[in-house]
């Protein structure tokens, strides 16, 4: 078995326990003396792997050397908390290394990543906590990285390179002079409101600080019925800016939507009802199970089998019965177009012997009979089996009805 030992960032980040180990340790590993940590190490007579880096074609060839090198007994110490070492992860998933964590205060980190790691397998980020980067050996990987994360940084923020903790403009990790495999990058954390990148835990603290006791009254006021309406008329807004092909209206009008969300998720939580995370956890499991042709064992060769899987996995989650149980389980809060092309479709799925051909028939002889409730329900229902939205369409019509009668 190896012992691991973390360093932390800084000579002073290591623990009383993992320094009496080091101390104790017959034969003494450092991963590299670049750094303030590894180079505290140096009256220890430990065999540092600085050559490794010059040797190895890439970080996988070298994790893999420093594994092949290090002996079982031995004490091995890497930078950081010792778990985001690339070798130690591979002794860790072997069963044969037992890690003593470094301190990562000094830091002020929440999350500590290698560059290759962050680069290509990057979590969804909240800035909120600070960001710890090691192992960015060169401009390249810096570039990658700027790329992932600047989804979640401006590029005029200020970020802090190298062992001096350099402040440099986000905009700049990719141009700096030198890069080696001792080299990091520190976020810091940014809790402020007010971001030019935001992400979604900035969303989760916003709601929170206006529903806070001392918050906005209007916004504590409200509960799920007061804004139900809101969330209707939000979709309705977001849907007309995706029609009309406007991308700064989409970003305002989806966030608008994303916003009753949370807003309902907050109440919930206030009230005592449920949580966002319980919001969070049923959205993935509903897409986990019904993606059966993703993560289970039916195929699926183009998109209409993959709905086909998806319907048939949320019949047996849902437990349908019979079609009456389908139908009466749809939305009542639809607009009455779609709520017809809906259940008229979901009928005929069901075993229904309704055609569009049928039903322009019955549409035609209602409207003869004056009965025109019967014959929108059939338009809707034929425009629905021959593959047309009827809300969408009718929708369509009345723009243009609009637009023939400008002046």
């Amino acid at each position: 078995m190896i012992t691991v030992v973390g360093l932390g960032y800084d000579k002073d980040c290591v623990s009383v326990k993992g320094l009496k180990a080091i101390e104790a340790a017959d034969k003494l590993f450092v991963l590299t003396e670049k750094t303030a940590a590894g180079a505290a190490l140096k009256q220890y007579n430990p065999v540092y792997m600085d050559d490794l880096f010059e040797s190895a074609a890439d970080f996988d060839a070298l994790q893999t050397a420093i594994v092949a090198r290090l002996s079982d007994g031995c004490v091995y110490a890497t930078d950081g908390t010792g778990y985001s070492d690339g070798a130690v992860k591979l002794l860790t998933a072997a069963g044969k290394a037992t890690v003593i964590p470094g301190s990562v205060e000094s830091a002020d980190c929440a999350l500590v990543l290698t560059a290759t790691d962050a680069a290509t397998a990057l979590p969804y980020l909240d800035t909120a906590a600070a960001l710890v980067v090691t192992e960015l050996d060169d401009a390249i990987l810096a570039g990658e990285l700027k790329c992932k994360l600047s989804e979640f940084y401006p590029d005029d923020f200020v970020c802090l390179f190298g062992p001096s903790h350099t402040p440099i403009a986000f905009c700049e990790l990719d141009r700096q002079p030198v890069y080696d495999a001792a080299t990091q990058v520190v976020f810091p954390a940014s809790a402020a409101l007010n971001k030019k990148t935001a992400c979604f835990g900035d969303i989760r603290r916003m709601m929170a600080r206006l529903t806070a006791p001392d918050g906005c009254p209007w916004d504590k006021a409200q509960t799920h019925e007061s804004i139900r309406q809101n969330l209707i008329e939000e979709a309705y807004e977001a849907v007309d800016a995706i029609d009309g092909g406007n991308i700064d209206d989409m970003i305002e009008e989806l966030g608008d939507v994303f916003l009753q969300a949370v807003f309902h998720c907050d109440i919930g939580a206030r009230t005592g009802e449920f949580t966002l995370g319980e919001v969070m956890s049923g959205l993935l499991n509903k897409l986990y199970f019904r993606h059966t042709h993703i993560f289970g064992d039916v195929h699926a060769a183009d998109a209409k089998e993959a709905l086909g899987a998806w319907e048939s996995a949320k019949a047996e989650e849902k437990s349908y019965t019979s079609v009456y149980d389908i139908l009466c389980r749809m939305p009542k809060g639809f607009p009455a177009a779609l709520r017809a092309g809906k259940a008229v479709k979901k009928a005929v799925k069901g075993g229904d012997d309704l055609t569009e051909a049928s039903l322009k028939e019955s549409a035609a002889a209602a409207i003869r009979q004056g009965d025109y409730a019967d014959a929108l329900f059939c338009l809707c229902g034929a425009a629905a089996l021959g593959g047309v939205e009827p809300e969408t369409a009718v929708n369509a019509r009345l723009k243009t009805f609009i637009e023939e009668h400008k002046a």
